[in-house]
């Protein structure tokens, strides 16, 4: 290089080339690189003659047979440096790392969308956060949740290519076609053009930009990188960590295997369906993995956020929202309140609600407002006035209320009719201005027995069986001295009658859950006395069979026949007149929530319980029968107190 010549920068190199692909004459590209206009001329010849020389070459063989090194060079004059560091990206590109709807527009072709702009700043930031955030969105159908969740991860990558994302949906098909648009999206090398039909429509718009040419590639230039459609790695800066990263953006279904993936960004779209909304296998199963696989995947200062429309009372939405944690009480600073420490710590929801309905009466200014063409929340009362247009939701509001008020207004259907509120479980500030104590033990798993219960006690257990559906099974110890019912355990399940109690006529041996649970609560020191069955075609087999009543003898237990019919309504013996106040009140404890789906499915059907649910209505059931024949059951007598040394000092062991 001769003497005082300036060395070329690859970044320089890059923004020239990138302004030439993009249509901009040489000229005015040498300008923006900052290179000389002789050095672009000298590029542009020497591009254009290898381009000849390689046209000639496939002229004469037919199929380009020795042009491999002139194509090589060609590529390499033209080729772009793996990455463009942020501040050497042009003015256009710094200002889309800033704004999202500029980003949007110029890049992806969207059209402005208030809603979606709002809901991706509320999302990055809390990227920013130390902890682990969670959020859910909720959102009526169309209004582009998918596409937000596809804009917010493209985004993200390409202001951090260091972040890991994970894309989950209810299946791996799914997921892997979601994951497919965002790898589509950043290798792009020609600026978005859409159906022309929707850019007439107002429904897209014709990108000015294409992320590859103002940010540099994505797609990695080496061979055999990391680059499939449900998992991929972007090109890092300077190549760095391009063997040992893990994947920028991974795809999993719910119900695939994801143990060992983390990652700082989880958007989850698609999960709840209607099958799985409801009390079912299906529910039952997304739950678990929910709780034991999805939350677990974010690392500590990411994001898991969850998109969809309500779909009712039992949806994971729902799920989630009814999580709380717990914020540790400050320690003793010095002043004159005494620190305690077994203070009860400070409970908060475990997510953040996020929810945009598709239509704000308070903002209905009349007709005007209401027009495709009128502006969109929070500025006019349609979320989306072009997409959910007033027409199609007037429609449904008046044809279809309980629809619009749960799909579309994210609401929660006939919240006055639900047997309890969810506060009452939980505990803590009403929306009515009282403080309700909650029912939740926080430090009792579920099979466990209080500490320290003294009689008389009643320690019951109630049946709701069902010949094709779901049976409730729960175990209740009664106090009478202070009123408190303690739910031991439950169980959930579909059985057979031999499933609840068989017999082996050769062997001469029990089976079946409640001889199970007849022994742990004889092992737990408070044997039950009374198992309250409902009786229906299916289950008359307890009164029946000769073996029943020979258990029944064996371990001195009762079997207890209910029949349910118009009682269940009864005014002063009915389900709402007899659980509510106990939930009110505090009078019904159960065990922790935390890890544990018995106690959330118990309160997530006492929540949603209405007259007029035909299902998913066991658990609350099972509850009313124990609770509705406790009162006439005789308490266990704690066994007399025996004689024992002086010497032999209490030791306060368990019994």
């Amino acid at each position: 290089m001769a003497k005082g010549r300036r060395a070329i920068q690859p970044e320089d190199r890059a923004i020239y080339w990138q302004a030439v692909q993009s249509g901009i004459n040489y000229k005015e590209a040498a300008r923006m690189a900052g290179i000389s206009y002789a050095t672009a001329t000298k590029w542009m010849a020497k591009t254009r003659q290898t381009q000849v020389e390689l046209d000639q070459i496939k002229l004469e063989t037919g199929k380009g047979s020795g042009g491999n090194t002139i194509a090589r060079d060609l590529n390499q004059m033209k080729d772009m440096p793996p990455v463009v560091p942020t501040s050497r990206v042009n003015e256009r590109a710094a200002r889309a790392l800033k704004d999202f709807d500029y980003f949007r527009r110029v890049y992806l072709g969207r059209v402005p969308s208030p809603w979606q702009v709002d809901a991706a700043y509320k999302i990055v930031a809390k990227l920013d956060s130390k902890d682990k955030e969670f959020l859910v969105l909720n959102c009526p159908p169309g209004a582009g949740k998918s596409t937000l969740f596809h804009d917010v991860a493209v985004w993200c990558i390409v202001r951090n290519r260091s972040i890991r994302v994970m894309i989950g949906s209810i299946s791996q098909t799914l997921a892997k076609m979601y994951s497919r648009r965002i790898r589509d999206t950043l290798e792009r090398t020609v600026p978005l053009q859409p159906d022309p039909e929707l850019v007439k429509r107002g429904l897209a718009l014709n990108a000015e930009a294409c992320l590859a040419l103002d940010f540099g590639r994505f797609k990695p230039n080496n061979v055999g990188a990391l680059w499939r459609a449900e998992e991929f790695v972007v090109e890092q800066l300077g190549g760095a960590g391009l063997d040992n990263k893990e994947p920028t953006v991974s795809a999993y279904g719910i119900e695939s295997e994801f143990i060992g993936h983390r990652a700082d960004l989880c958007l989850f779209d698609d999960v709840a369906s209607p099958e799985n909304a409801k009390e079912s296998i299906a529910r039952d199963k997304l739950i678990e993995r929910w709780d034991s696989m999805a939350e677990a995947r974010v690392d500590p200062g990411g994001v898991l956020a969850v998109i969809g429309q309500r779909l009712g009372p039992g949806d994971l939405y729902a799920h989630c929202l009814s999580k709380v944690t717990y914020e540790d009480v400050e320690e003793y600073d010095g002043t004159d309140v005494r620190f305690q420490p077994d203070a009860e710590p400070i409970k908060s929801a475990k997510y953040e609600h996020m929810v945009y309905k598709a239509y704000y009466e308070e903002l209905d200014t009349g007709p005007a407002s209401r027009r495709q063409d009128a502006p969109a929340w929070p500025n006019g009362p349609l979320l989306e006035p072009y997409r959910l247009t007033w027409k199609d939701l007037s429609y449904i509001r008046h044809s279809n209320p309980s629809k619009f008020q749960v799909v579309y207004q994210q609401e929660n259907l006939d919240a006055g009719n639900y047997l309890i509120e969810r506060v009452w479980a939980t505990g803590g500030m009403g929306p009515d201005g009282v403080m309700y104590p909650g029912c939740v033990d926080r430090n009792r798993q579920p099979g466990y027995v209080p500490w320290g219960l003294e009689g008389p006690l009643i320690s019951v257990a109630s049946v709701d069986p069902s010949p094709t559906q779901f049976w409730a099974i729960q175990w209740w110890i009664y106090q009478p001295s202070t009123n408190l019912r303690y739910l031991i355990d439950i169980e959930r399940c579909k059985l057979s009658a031999e499933e609840l109690l068989g017999y082996d006529t050769g062997s001469g041996v029990y089976s079946g859950i409640m001889d199970e649970w007849q022994n742990r609560s004889l092992s737990a020191g408070y044997p039950i006395t009374h198992w309250i069955v409902e009786v229906n075609a299916a289950q008359r087999f307890l009164l029946a069979h000769d073996f029943v009543r020979k258990w029944q003898a064996f371990h001195s237990v009762n079997v207890v026949p209910h029949t349910t019919h118009r009682n269940k309504l009864d005014e002063n013996l009915g389900v709402e007149a007899l659980l509510p106040p106990l939930w009110r009140t505090g009078q019904v404890r159960l065990p922790t929530m935390i890890e544990n789906w018995k106690t959330l499915a118990l309160i997530d059907e006492m929540t949603s319980w209405t007259r007029n649910k035909k299902n998913g209505t066991d658990l609350v059931m099972a509850h009313w029968f124990a609770e509705l024949h406790m009162p006439k059951l005789s308490p266990l007598m704690a066994p007399p107190k025996r004689w024992r040394p002086s010497w032999f000092a209490d030791t306060g062991m368990i019994r």
